[in-house]
């Protein structure tokens, strides 16, 4: 009898766990959650998110996102109804402002409480935001990632880390939470909360480095110091934070709204990242449409674009610089000494946030899945016909797969590009070329690794084929990624062979000469697509 009161006591406490732990309730939390925009004085505007702490007049959300101007305005967005915020605190070394409205609206309710304990590895949280600015609010599930020491400073490109240092907003040395996976731009400042429902976090990131982006969560026990905080104005070195933080831009669309106030499009490759000041109380901003952005589903994976990007700026904000310029190396060693600009092609980057995962199609291509559920990416001269394509294949990892990445993930690549080699030689003679096969370690058990292949020494072939690869790899799956490019027959051949050493970017080329150049910059954005796959939040030495 004992014995069987124990076992339905312990049933009891599972069924009570499983209920728990599916108590969040983002409805309810969406009371609690506000639009931050941002609008300058040149009518430049940046959108990020928030939240209500502990009085219905009070917003918490990242310090970056304000800026110092006089005339700069800081609004709030309950839903359809809009208010002018002040700075009441700021607390510069977390990244976080509590802001302050008259006359909140009624029906929304403050955030009271925070959970004291930090989130356990791999445990499930729950960012509740705004993405890019779009009108809806919408959740993003993530996992609580390992990183030793835990700290700010392991996850920056050195860029970031020398106008930190200075600026100290937020300090490099500040204990953060790491994810495995990424926040979407927009997402700075939004509530993060544990399964059932405590807030544990403030999200916060945007700063680049190279294809990737960067987040982070500062805990919540820091709301405790900034609403004790005895500062109220903006730091001097906010500007030069602010321009670090480059993905909470946004582009509006043309509208009329009241009073006059229009949002201005800009070129989204000089999205500079500035925020704004309010010292008045409320006002009607008439509706302020921006692009929403969709969602590219596939298997377990989920895409945003999160930015456009020429390879210039890639390389700019990049870490590892020399990483991306060795796509180079290997075009030249495909095509010959061509002279082409290497870094003016543009690229549209897509970000997984559960994964963290980044892919890149050339800038207007169309990321879709097919008929048969493949992902693809089309464009005028991308297709399944044409001679250039670009595929994605996702795979679930086996306990095997996993535990042979644990322990040798050299071993484990070599495997499976090897096994790329033969599948491809199925149906032609494939050659790998072996200089070009390259590991590459981002932390937390991730890994890209990228393999070139070519059939050029097939016979009775009527053309050639490139195939560029990238696997990159999580902690429950991986994604493949590669370029085809069929361009090869013996014209093209012939042609490459003609006008080796072409200057590409003279201007009195003749019409074949045009044409060869074209078929060579195409050729190097699906190379550099491929090799541009990665994951946000590298780890850094310190």
């Amino acid at each position: 009898m004992g014995k069987l009161i124990c076992r339905l006591h312990l049933l009891i406490c599972l069924l009570v766990s499983i209920q728990t732990a599916a108590d969040i309730n983002p409805e309810q939390l969406s009371l609690s959650t506000v639009r931050v925009v941002v609008k300058k004085p040149n009518n430049e505007m940046n959108v990020a998110s928030g939240f209500l702490w502990q009085k219905p007049q009070w917003v918490v959300t990242s310090l970056h996102v304000l800026d110092a101007h006089a005339k700069s305005r800081i609004i709030i967005e309950f839903g359809k109804k809009k208010r002018l915020a002040k700075v009441s605190r700021v607390l510069p070394e977390a990244d976080l402002v509590l802001l302050e409205v008259m006359k909140p609206p009624k029906g929304w309710s403050p955030l009271t409480y925070f959970k004291q304990s930090r989130p356990k590895y791999r445990e499930h949280v729950t960012a509740l935001g705004f993405h890019h600015g779009a009108l809806a609010m919408s959740t993003r599930e993530l996992l609580k990632g390992y990183a030793k020491p835990e700290i700010l400073k392991q996850f920056l490109p050195p860029n970031a880390v020398e106008t930190l240092k200075k600026t100290n907003i937020p300090d490099i040395e500040f204990p953060i939470y790491y994810l495995d996976g990424s926040l979407l731009p927009g997402f700075s400042g939004a509530p993060v909360f544990d399964r059932q429902g405590k807030l544990v976090g403030i999200g916060n990131g945007g700063l680049e480095n190279g294809a990737a982006n960067v987040s982070w969560v500062i805990p919540a026990t820091n709301l405790s110091k900034l609403v004790n905080s005895k500062q109220s104005t903006l730091p001097k070195g906010l500007y030069k934070t602010s321009k670090l933080f480059t993905l909470d831009k946004v582009v509006p669309l043309k509208n009329q709204p009241t009073r006059h106030l229009v949002f201005k499009p800009y070129d989204v490759l000089t999205w500079l990242f500035s925020p704004a000041y309010a010292a008045s109380d409320e006002w009607d901003f008439g509706s302020s449409q921006l692009v929403e952005p969709n969602a590219i589903e596939y298997q377990n994976f989920e895409f945003y674009k999160i930015k456009t990007r020429s390879m210039a700026e890639l390389i700019l904000s990049s870490a590892t610089p020399n990483e991306l310029r060795s796509i180079q190396h290997l075009f030249k060693a495909i095509f010959g000494e061509f002279r082409i600009d290497f870094e003016a092609p543009k690229f549209d980057i897509y970000s997984d946030a559960y994964f963290g995962i980044n892919i890149v199609v050339p800038a207007g291509a169309q990321l879709y899945v097919d008929e048969q559920g493949y992902l693809l990416a089309k464009s005028a001269n991308m297709c399944r016909q044409c001679y250039y394509e670009l595929q994605y294949h996702a795979r679930i990892f086996s306990d095997k797969n996993q535990g042979a990445l644990v322990e040798s993930p050299v071993a484990f690549f070599g495997e499976k590009l090897t096994q790329h080699w033969q599948e491809l030689n199925d149906e032609g003679e494939f050659v790998e070329y072996v200089d070009f096969r390259h590991l590459t370690m981002y932390g937390g058990k991730r890994f890209v690794a990228n393999a070139l292949y070519a059939n050029f020494n097939e016979p009775l072939v009527e053309r050639y084929e490139v195939n560029y690869l990238s696997i990159a790899t999580n902690r429950e799956s991986w994604l493949q990624t590669q370029a085809i490019n069929n361009r090869f027959d013996d014209e093209y051949m012939q042609q490459l062979s003609t006008h080796t050493g072409l200057n590409c970017q003279r201007v009195n080329l003749s019409s074949e000469q045009v044409e060869l150049c074209q078929s060579l910059v195409y050729a190097y954005t699906l190379l550099a697509s491929v090799h541009l796959t990665g994951f946000s939040n590298r780890f850094f030495p310190i």
